[in-house]
């Protein structure tokens, strides 16, 4: 992980039984507020190496999504509660007014899994957000392992069967890569999901207590249309080499958008907290974003 160049201090919120961690970047002027989620199994300290895509003026607050960066969820037994995005944005509303920053315009952040936690949240209520940023985001698509895994009483079996005879399943998919079925980066992702039962839990939690977050192309249509008559703009950008979440898994959401709705690509993998990355990106965002920077936050 990069550190980021500004300082932060941890923060927490409670709501009916659930509870998120995070951490606070505090600008020293306030002028808007970020909201960020991070990628699945990143640190909340992560987004902090993005606060130069914002100008100067910029609070940000990284949010831990449930299960991970010690943000927790109400008791449960076997299956975890399932969170609606409306109680999600009622907790936002709640520690942003308890951090004294409610006053602020508020501009949503979103890396990969933190994407698609973004986008949900901006189609529920569009009019609340000032801006959105997605990363490398999850959320254009659906796709066919999470599908099965998520939405299917079999899928879920099957994601059980792989935590009882987990060393039988990487062994098959080393095989699987040893044939040249599956490229070397789906072998490291699917390894690195399923190495020990904590991350396997970690993974079956975190899919089941999000999957109300799943934006919609019909919602989303409808959210941008509210965009140029308040000055707003999206910026979707993706790597050109990102594997995991392709340029292409968008391509159908690009037609859905208007003058203020940026798609993009950047010379990246999935990884983008790179400081030469985090640049091409401000070279995207900034010039379309009706924004203005300093000179000493482009340093």
């Amino acid at each position: 992980m990069n550190a980021p160049p500004t300082p932060s201090n941890p923060t927490s919120h409670s709501l009916d039984g659930w509870t998120w961690h995070g951490r606070l970047f505090v600008a020293k002027s306030l002028v808007r507020v970020v909201v960020a989620f991070h990628g699945f199994g990143r640190p909340t300290e992560e987004m902090g190496n993005y606060l130069p895509l914002y100008p100067e003026g910029t609070t940000m607050l990284s949010v831990g999504i449930a299960h991970q960066n010690g943000s927790t969820v109400p008791a449960f037994r076997d299956t975890p509660p399932v969170l609606e995005p409306t109680l999600m944005l009622q907790a936002l509303d709640g520690w942003l007014d308890e951090l004294g920053l409610s006053h602020l315009p508020k501009h949503l952040l979103g890396y990969s899994l933190g994407g698609r936690i973004s986008l949900t949240l901006f189609e529920q209520a569009p009019m609340a957000w000032s801006g959105m940023v997605l990363l490398a985001a999850d959320g254009f698509k659906k796709n066919a392992m999470y599908r099965f895994a998520v939405d299917t009483a079999l899928g879920r079996t099957c994601w059980n069967f792989v935590d009882r005879h987990a060393a039988s399943v990487r062994r098959f998919i080393r095989g699987l890569r040893r044939l040249r079925i599956i490229p070397a980066h789906l072998e490291h992702f699917a390894l690195h999901h399923t190495e020990d039962h904590a991350m396997r839990q970690l993974v079956a939690h975190t899919w089941k207590t999000h999957r109300l977050f799943w934006p919609t192309r019909q919602r989303t249509s409808k959210a941008w249309q509210t965009l140029p008559k308040r000055g707003v703009h999206v910026h979707a950008i993706f790597g050109s080499r990102d594997a995991i979440i392709p340029w292409d898994w968008s391509k159908p959401w690009h037609g859905l958008g208007n003058q203020h709705v940026h798609f993009a690509r950047v010379d990246s993998g999935h990884v983008m907290r790179h400081p030469e990355t985090v640049k091409a990106l401000r070279s995207l965002i900034l010039p379309t974003s009706d924004e203005r920077v300093s000179s000493s936050t482009l340093a």
